[in-house]
């Protein structure tokens, strides 16, 4: 029940907050504020291209979509190009009627456009300035785009530290929204044992126009972030924010959730790319996806790195293109909100995202076993098949910690339920999972049926009030419902109503209602889908899936609501923003009396019924548990995990794997993966080997697919690891059992995380950043910094291509044989062997593998040394029970450092504080990767090995193997090799 009040108090204290610069005890009297007026700012000089080349113009006319640059997928009726000379001039901008493809008709001029220093600046404290900026327009020369410009800004300019600068630009006289997600930022200045690595510059242009930068001062005097050249595009309107920046490098990363065909950014005839959480598989263009990520990293030519948060929550796009000969540029617009900016500078990728994480928060640390493999079908129907599929994988031998319940297995979709006919015995089945040493999750979404009968969770939540609403001045469904309850459509069988997850008498209702069905289906995590939230086919006659003779869908009003037809839609997919959701006038009730519109909070419905469902999920058994969700924004990581959604049976999206979990690592969500042999469609069996060995290396590794196409599809085939010909499940058991192998490694790099933030999984560009061939190699990633994982991403190939800096000492993972030639290679890879490298400079904890991480756990441990070429390695252990709630922070925990140098292997408990671990694992044997010569004796303490029976080593591979060691694991122990 503790637990229970404290994560209850915690969501209270999430979902009432807003950390907002200003709310900081930082403010002077007028007194004592030191106002400097006039201050110099230096003029800029446009370069000649900027002024000259027409493919550096600004789009004046960005609502009309002039090349089709908007979502691929589903071009909008309302999009189609209505240029005209007329409609150009009269927003003051220029024509030209000759302009060649991809360079926009109507631009707006150099001279107009941006804004002013008005006041300023005003040193509000050591580690905060202010100015007041106004629009540099006038009657003689007007320009507006929308007609709502916001005459006079105030920017915010405040550090943290010597890397991390913030500039929050807001409507000086009236109040706009903000995201009301809680963030840490402590204004501090740099200590004069670290001074500022980055610092703020204000400049302005030939007509004054003002420029904003944020450049390093050391002797790079590197541009991180500069307007100044497209000044004239800085646009503050109501409906309409656009920030241009120029980039100082052409190696540009992040930005979400999107499908992205490379991880480094094409910028070469790119595409925009809009971000807006949707109901939405990835196929492959440049569609708006489930989560929200506006972060980017940025690798510069000297392998510096810096990173970038555009924090705003409301609809938004992007583009980045080329600009100069070795940089970048970069257009963002967004439609409500402020601009508030976090500039994060470095200056290593890892050091970027640790401080980018000192702002969202560190990632979540998951239960041990949710690092086991796990197994999920929307389609089973029965439970004799949701049997079936886990008695395959169980008689094949292949190791699985959880099993899954999608939708199907719901009476009539409804949360909260089960089928009492085709699920019969559920309960016992998950009660025979946990006597077996596996465990369940259930699916929960969001949307509640309405219309079924006697249904408590839509009868309680009617009478505590909980559901999303229309405005008092605009309900179009009042006369069916009589109240102001949203209705839509989703799976189950009625019409549903959406949870307001900002309203705090929602999350008592959820709790009561999650722990009530966990008194009847003992799960074990939470699986959140459909928190866009989804809404099928709104604005349409009817749903995809409506089976009643007479049509019915919600239908916004479009026609006459500026916040259902924004001037400006960003390139995000379909007719209208309320496409696939639900209504932008929609309302929901925050603590004290706050109302948001949907419009701006839309994006944050996931972020917000994950910080509802975790505190719960934690305080069923009083363990850690998980939460999985589909929809994320900034600061989901340090709650949830998330998969990539509902991916394709093809190839192409085992890629698209690579370079979601690598971006995810970016987001502060390291504890991700895409679902195994795809959700959609007919899986082959050579990709789905192939998906598997890669698979194994996803931190969150589930095989999942769907039913069919539609209502009238025939059903996939099944793709578990057993529903295969002998030699592939061989293959799938070979891959799950090297994971198991790699749990304890894996585990510790995220309690790491966790701790002191960070990456799990890294591309090579973040471990190598000063290697100009590691920029955009994407087919290949790490582990930490020291596991090098090169799966086959296509088919047929049976041979990987793979590149091995020559500045490290690399070793076979499986053989311990160094890799002699080096840099770009090709190496065998037959369908059931997927390259594995290990760097040298790391010890690498192993375990035995065994059916789940039950077994598992007990079995005898076994390092990996690799050395580099000063022989000498390190690695660590993380340990407790695998599931408690902060043993780290209670010292239920060991840590164990191993270290080689000198000829001498050290095992150091640092710290031991579980002694129950001692009572059933060992350590049993060390493999020692690139030693020089042969040992003469091993001298283990005062002992001396046994050659041959305890130790041997191999003269061609400069491989030692020590066995049947047994060492106690609460003990020290010191090798030395003579």
């Amino acid at each position: 029940m503790y637990v229970l009040i404290k994560f209850s108090l915690l969501v209270g204290v999430i979902l009432n907050s807003c950390v907002h610069i200003q709310t900081l005890s930082l403010a002077k009297t007028n007194s004592e504020m030191n106002v400097r007026q006039n201050q110099d700012i230096p003029t800029v000089e446009i370069p000649d291209v900027v002024t000259t080349d027409p493919k550096y113009r600004i789009d004046c006319s960005p609502d009309n979509d002039e090349y089709v640059s908007f979502c691929q997928l589903n071009l909008s009726k309302n999009r189609t190009s209505h240029l005209t000379p007329e409609l150009c001039a009269a927003r003051g901008c220029t024509w030209d009627a000759n302009a060649k493809e991809a360079i926009p008709t109507c631009y707006i001029p150099k001279e107009r456009g941006g804004y002013e220093l008005k006041q300023g600046p005003t040193q509000v404290s050591s580690a905060m300035t202010v100015y007041t900026l106004t629009r540099h327009s006038s009657q003689s020369s007007r320009f507006s785009m929308f007609d709502h410009d916001i005459e006079n800004l105030k920017v915010q300019v405040s550090t943290s530290g010597p890397d991390m600068i913030r500039m929050t630009i807001r409507n000086e006289n009236a109040e706009r929204y903000e995201v009301p997600v809680p963030i840490q930022w402590l204004p501090s200045t740099s200590p004069t044992s670290a001074p500022a690595k980055i610092k703020f510059q204000m400049t302005k242009t030939i007509n004054n126009q003002i420029g904003l930068r944020i450049l390093r001062t050391d002797d790079t005097q590197s541009l991180l972030f500069d307007t100044t050249f497209f000044a004239n595009g800085f646009i503050y309107d109501d409906k309409f924010l656009q920030i241009i920046t120029t980039i100082p490098s052409r190696n540009v990363y992040g930005f979400g959730e999107n499908t992205h065909t490379s991880f480094r950014h094409i910028l070469k005839g790119s595409q925009r790319y809009g971000i807006f959480a949707r109901d939405q598989w990835p196929t492959g263009e440049n569609e708006n996806l489930y989560g929200t990520h506006p972060f980017y990293m940025v690798i510069e030519p000297n392998g510096q790195a810096f990173g970038v948060l555009i924090f705003n929550s409301n609809a938004q796009d992007y583009k980045l293109d080329e600009f100069d000969n070795d940089q970048a540029m970069l257009t963002y617009r967004t439609i409500g909100g402020v601009f508030d900016i976090f500039v994060f500078g470095g200056s290593t990728p890892e050091q970027v995202i640790r401080q980018y994480q000192t702002v969202i928060g560190k990632p979540y640390f998951p239960p041990y076993w949710a690092f086991g493999f796990q197994l999920c079908r929307y389609g089973y129907n029965t439970l004799d098949n949701m049997k079936a599929a886990m008695y395959r994988t169980l008689n094949a031998s292949i190791p699985i910690d959880v099993h899954y319940g999608d939708i199907d297995y719901f009476h009539n979709q409804l949360d909260f339920t089960w089928n009492p006919v085709d699920f019969k015995g559920i309960p016992e089945y998950v009660d025979w999972l946990h006597a077996n040493g596996m465990k369940f999750i259930t699916m929960l979404d969001p949307a509640i049926d309405s219309e079924a009968p006697n249904y408590s969770p839509y009868t309680e939540g009617q009478k505590a009030d909980v559901w999303i609403k229309w405005p008092e001045r605009r309900n179009l469904q009042f006369n069916e419902t009589g109240n102001r309850n949203l209705l839509g459509f989703v799976w189950p069988n009625g019409k549903t109503a959406f949870p307001d997850y900002f309203y705090p008498p929602t999350i008592d209702w959820w709790r009561t209602h999650i722990l009530d069905y966990h008194k009847k289906l003992k799960f074990d995590g939470i699986w959140i889908d459909m928190n866009e939230p989804a809404n099928f086919d709104t604005n349409r006659d009817k749903p995809w899936n409506w089976q009643r003779p007479e049509p019915w869908n919600l239908v916004c009003p479009t026609e006459d609501e500026i916040l259902e037809n924004p001037p400006y839609k960003t390139a995000i997919c379909g007719d209208y923003i309320s496409d696939k959701t639900v209504c932008m006038i929609a309302e929901q009730r925050a603590a004290g009396g706050k109302v948001y519109n949907h419009y701006d909070v839309h994006n944050l419905y996931g972020w917000s019924e994950t910080v509802a469902t975790l505190p719960i999920a934690r305080a069923l058994d009083n363990k850690r548990s998980v939460v999985i969700s589909r929809s994320t924004f900034p600061t989901s990581g340090s709650i949830s995990g998330h998969w990539l959604g509902d991916n394709t049976a093809d190839w192409k999206h085992l890629k698209y794997n690579i370079i979601g979990m690598l971006e995810f690592n970016l987001f502060g969500i390291p504890y991700n993966g895409a679902d195994i042999c795809g959700f959609f469609a007919d899986r082959t069996e050579q990709m789905c080997q192939r998906w598997m060995q890669l698979g194994a290396f996803n931190p969150f590794f589930r095989n999942h697919n769907g039913y069919k196409y539609g209502l009238h599809g025939d059903p996939f085939l099944d793709q578990d690891p057993a529903a295969f010909p002998e030699l592939v499940v061989t293959s799938n058991r070979r891959a799950v059992e090297l994971r198991y192998t790699l749990i304890p490694y894996l585990y510790t790099l995220f309690h790491r995380v966790h701790v002191s933030g960070g990456t799990v999984v890294r591309s090579m560009a973040h471990v190598f950043p000063t290697t100009p061939e590691c920029w955009s190699l994407d087919e290949q990633f790490l582990w930490d910094s020291s596991l090098l994982i090169a799966p086959v991403i296509y088919e047929n190939h049976l041979n990987k291509s793979l590149y091995l800096p020559p500045s490290e000492r690399w070793y076979d993972f499986y053989s311990g044989e160094e890799i002699k030639i080096l840099g770009n290679i090709t190496v065998p890879a037959p369908l059931d062997f997927i390259p594995l490298y290990l760097r040298g400079g790391a010890i690498i904890p192993q375990q035995q593998s065994a059916m789940n991480t039950v077994e598992s756990r007990r079995k005898p441990l076994f390092l990996t040394v690799a050395l580099n070429y000063d022989q000498y390695a390190e690695g660590n252990l993380f340990w407790d029970d695998g599931e408690s709630i902060d043993t780290y922070e209670k010292s239920i925990y060991n840590d164990f450092v191993f270290t080689y140098k000198s000829q001498r292997l050290t095992l150091e408990p640092w710290t031991y504080k579980y002694p129950q671990m001692g009572n059933h694992i060992k350590l049993e044997d060390i493999k020692i990767y690139g030693m020089t010569k042969a040992p003469t004796k091993i001298l283990w303490g005062r002992q001396e090995l046994t050659a041959t029976t305890q130790w041997t080593f191999d003269n061609t591979k400069l491989v030692l193997s020590m066995t049947k060691l047994a060492l106690n694991v609460a003990e020290s122990h010191t090798f030395i090799f003579l």
